[in-house]
């Protein structure tokens, strides 16, 4: 774990394809990695990440634009994605006007069934480069829990995890939530919506949900019969690419 970024972790030790593990130091998710201290610096240095994969929206980034893996020459990509709780935009207009714990809940299950389409164009950048033989691979948004926990998803998917590896995957970063990220997020939440929110809110809006993930699998079930046919049409995984980027991430049976 960063101090700087707790939801940072190595994907390697997850179970893929026929009970094969994810090898360890080749793809990582986080939240977003701010003014690393020392430690940080050192072991981001062990870890040789050369592509990073930016998820976060424009004004996001632009406040925090990733320096550290800039200034180590890391090849960078801001894909503008602004699905998140944190991107700014209608979510926040209609959370100003209900703040109830069903109106959040329903929100962020719409926004989980818009994820996977806005996060597909960096998918493929992510198949593309792992065949082709890239550096270890860094996926992270801002809090690394909705939009990186879709494509991350999506990523393990294609590995061929179980649905239950998935999801133990994706809800490890409630975990990871620290006091001093909830404090930040109920100041936050407080000066946008212009009053304190309810507590069942705002743990819905920091944490992650079973059925939030849920609700981005059953839109690929329904518009693509699956996630399969999603990261076919959406994201280029054909058969041969697929079978490639296991080869590549998978341990040898």
């Amino acid at each position: 774990m960063l101090e700087c970024a707790p939801n940072f972790r190595d994907l390697g030790g997850l179970i893929g394809d026929r009970g094969r593990r994810v090898r360890p130091g080749l793809v990582f998710r986080s939240d977003a990695v701010l003014r690393p201290t020392e430690a940080d610096i050192a072991y981001l240095r062990e870890c040789r990440i050369g592509v990073v994969m930016d998820l976060r929206s424009s004004s996001e980034a632009a406040d925090d634009g990733n320096e550290h893996f800039r200034e180590n020459g890391a090849e960078l990509f801001q894909l503008n994605v602004g699905t998140d709780v944190r991107a700014k935009g209608s979510f926040w207009e209609k959370l100003a006007s209900d703040s109830s714990p069903q109106t959040v809940r329903d929100l962020l299950h719409s926004i989980y069934r818009s994820i996977p389409m806005a996060v597909a164009p960096a998918l493929q950048i992510v198949f593309e480069r792992i065949e082709a033989g890239s550096p270890p691979i860094l996926i992270h948004c801002a809090a690394g829990k909705d939009r990186t926990g879709v494509a991350v998803a999506l990523l393990l998917h294609a590995l061929g995890s179980s649905m239950d590896g998935i999801m133990k995957d994706y809800l490890e970063t409630q975990n990871r939530l620290t006091q001093a990220s909830i404090t930040r997020n109920t100041e936050t939440l407080a000066a946008i919506v212009g009053e304190p929110l309810h507590p069942e809110s705002l743990s819905l809006l920091s944490g992650v949900r079973r059925d939030f993930l849920k609700q981005s699998f059953s839109w690929m079930d329904r518009k693509y019969d699956g996630a399969d046919g999603f990261l076919e049409s959406c994201a280029g995984l054909t058969n041969q690419r697929k079978a490639a980027i296991r080869r590549a991430l998978l341990e040898p049976e």
